[in-house]
């Protein structure tokens, strides 16, 4: 883990093309120190705080600093899904809560509740940036997420089959049992 690592900070380094004293002083850490942890063979393995340090100083989260991308991306991933279906969500509520209302022209031209497409896309992208940002203060685990994905992947199918049963009310259960595989 300490050569990943030591590569890791190598690599942001030269990406930014930062000194080792730069470092250093974004990061608090004695360049002396991050010279050990970023030797190419037998490196230095940072503690809790350094890395801590490291990663608010170099501004890269934790998890990209010990695991690398790979231990990222699916986490990261799973965090902006579950942000934008609850960002679209709470667009689509407001839409069908306005439409019940009797809102006079729901769409007009090429706006929907007097807004542009674009204006639509800016609010339900800062809304899905602020739920992605809590999810990620509170600590939401990838285990949280992957059963989260799975739940919604039933729900997904749920929704299907009800669908088409209501489309086709007269399935046989051999169809219906083709549908759920």
């Amino acid at each position: 883990m300490s050569d990943q690592l030591a590569h890791r900070l190598r690599e942001l380094r030269d990406r930014n093309h930062w000194t080792v004293a730069a470092m250093a002083q974004r990061t608090g850490i004695p360049k002396r120190t991050l010279d050990k942890y970023m030797l190419r063979n037998g490196a230095s393995l940072p503690g809790r705080e350094a890395l801590r340090a490291l990663s608010h100083g170099l501004g890269v989260s934790l998890d990209w600093l010990v695991f690398g991308s790979e231990g990222t991306s699916k986490t990261v991933g799973l965090i902006v899904n579950r942000a934008c279906g609850q960002a679209v969500r709470r667009m689509a509520e407001l839409i069908i809560q306005e439409n019940d209302a009797g809102y006079p022209k729901l769409i007009a031209g090429e706006q929907i509740f007097n807004l542009t497409p674009e204006a639509w896309s800016l609010s339900l992208g800062e809304f899905a940036q602020a739920e992605a940002e809590k999810q990620a203060a509170q600590g939401v685990t990838l285990g949280e997420l992957v059963t989260w994905r799975e739940a919604q992947n039933d729900r997904s199918s749920e929704l299907f089959l009800d669908m088409v049963e209501e489309l086709i009310p007269d399935l046989s259960e051999a169809e219906r049992k083709t549908l759920k595989m």
